[in-house]
């Protein structure tokens, strides 16, 4: 029966510890789940505050699962997990009910479950909570090396948080993630389409118009094509329209095609870019397309031949070595060189972490 009690606690905590790390990979992406969840709670005021509440519920989360499966504190995270775990079924059944279109956030971009599933999901977890606690009082002492394991994890996941914050997602998850190929609505067989409310799914799409209003989708459809992205420009520094400046001039020193995208109008934008050469650059293009095509506001990404090969934060921009060599290899080995460096760190730190817990 200990061994029973010991494994669902194991359990529950692997899954809280897995939902969080995944949200604290993407800061931005818990804030946006958090708005969602603001906006249909009917507290949209709160909206302001979004993105910090969702990275400290990430965090919780995160720490509660570390708890769990270290061990620690066995009745009070009990009580604790009881709630948080009760919180999350009482959500979820609330969204089975209504059934609003929005996804649980449960695993940020990553899983996406039904809200049935989602509910399901909880009342096991619940199940497995009853096995791991009832009684509570009859809880088996921590070995006191369990503690260090604790804190040793929790910092780390600290500092992955701290990462991830001036970083983008070590895995992207989102519609326009690496290796996707860009479409143009013009080039879309409607009548393919089942379900147009999966069109953007079925064919990713970037909508992109000019000044006048026109749309230019094609401008990243062909060759190489080096992409600055502004989602939110009024929090952009002067210092940071400057290094979008001297990247995008770079690229085009070396041969690529370069844009900015801005979800502004042409008017807004004048007024923050004071520089007429990056004026020149700009396009306009929706907020949440940007949000999904590059997490870091200012983000690079690259893209050739309608496929997105890479992306970098406005903290990390590529040498202009590094854009010479992405246009003398295959584009094929570009992407996997890419995406097997960040999922790499992402698999090490879990490994990492879980040694730590369960090992230790």
């Amino acid at each position: 029966m200990k061994t029973i009690r010991r494994l669902s606690a194991i359990i529950i905590g692997f899954v809280l510890f897995i939902s969080g790390a995944l949200k604290l990979m993407d800061p931005v992406g818990a804030g946006l789940v958090m708005d969602e969840y603001f906006s249909f709670l009917h507290l949209g005021f709160m909206g302001f505050a979004s993105g910090f509440f969702g990275v400290v519920f990430a965090l919780c989360e995160t720490i509660l699962g570390i708890a769990l499966i270290t061990g620690v504190w066995r009745k009070v995270v009990a009580f604790v997990s009881l709630c948080f775990l009760g919180l999350f079924t009482l959500l979820t059944a609330i969204l089975w009910i209504f059934n609003p279109p929005m996804d649980c956030g449960c695993f940020g971009e990553a899983i996406k479950l039904t809200h049935a599933q989602s509910f399901i999901k909880n009342c096991i977890l619940m199940a497995l909570w009853a096995l791991a606690f009832i009684p509570v009082r009859e809880q088996e002492p921590t070995r006191k090396i369990k503690y260090l394991s604790f804190s040793i994890a929790s910092i780390s996941s600290c500092l992955f948080l701290l990462y991830s914050s001036f970083s983008i997602p070590l895995m992207d998850f989102t519609s326009l993630k690496t290796g996707t190929e860009l479409y143009c609505e013009d080039n879309i067989d409607f009548e393919e389409v089942d379900d147009f409310t999966k069109l953007h799914e079925l064919y990713p799409v970037l909508s992109i118009s000019n000044v006048a209003g026109e749309s230019v989708d094609s401008l990243v459809l062909s060759g190489n094509v080096l992409v600055a992205s502004v989602h939110t420009p009024q929090k952009m520094s002067e210092s940071k329209w400057a290094k979008l400046t001297s990247v995008l001039n770079m690229a085009h020193e070396s041969g690529y095609s370069t844009i900015l995208l801005a979800a502004a109008t042409p008017e807004e934008l004048e007024t923050l870019v004071r520089d007429p050469e990056l004026l020149s650059y700009s396009y306009f293009a929706d907020r949440k397309d940007l949000l999904s095509l590059n997490r870091s506001n200012g983000g690079i990404s690259f893209i050739s031949d309608a496929q997105i090969i890479a992306k970098w934060s406005i903290n990390r921009t590529p040498t202009k070595e590094k854009l010479t060599e992405l246009t003398q290899i295959n584009s094929t080995e570009a992407l996997i060189a890419e995406n097997n460096s960040s999922s790499l760190k992402m698999q090490a730190f879990l490994l990492y972490v879980f040694a730590v817990m369960l090992l230790l």
